[in-house]
């Protein structure tokens, strides 16, 4: 039985994890296309800047959106910070350096992934702070 369990948590988080990937891969390279695969149809959005969006965004209008105020800048640094997973849904953050291409200024950011899962895992809520 003990096996079970440990194998069932280990099969939960792999599953979970198969989103860090994609959303590793769009922050490195600023490419979010990605993201249509892994966003809910609808996504709620609190950006503060640099990025300054709010609202509720069909996913395709906020991967738009976001690539253009993206597209400022070059990802420095990625690292996870944290994760918890409960049977249906997950939070992971991400701290990220980037730096503006006009400016060289350099932007410590963490972005905030919630998560939910009915078949896949899919990102319904993203938070984003400056800091």
């Amino acid at each position: 039985m003990k096996i079970f369990i440990i194998l069932l948590t280990l099969f939960v988080n792999a599953q979970h994890f198969l989103l860090m990937q994609p959303i590793r891969n769009a922050v490195k390279n600023g490419d979010f296309s990605g993201f249509k695969t892994i966003c809910k149809e609808k996504i709620s959005i609190n950006l503060e800047k640099p990025f300054l969006m709010n609202g509720y965004f069909y996913s395709e209008k906020f991967i738009d959106d976001f690539s253009i105020k993206f597209s400022e800048y070059k990802t420095q640094r990625i690292e996870w910070s944290s994760k918890q997973i409960e049977v249906d849904f997950a939070i992971q953050s991400l701290n990220i350096a980037l730096k503006n291409k006009k400016s060289g200024r350099i932007v410590l950011y963490k972005l905030i992934f919630f998560m939910t899962r009915d078949k896949e895992w899919k990102l319904y809520y993203l938070r984003g702070l400056r800091i």
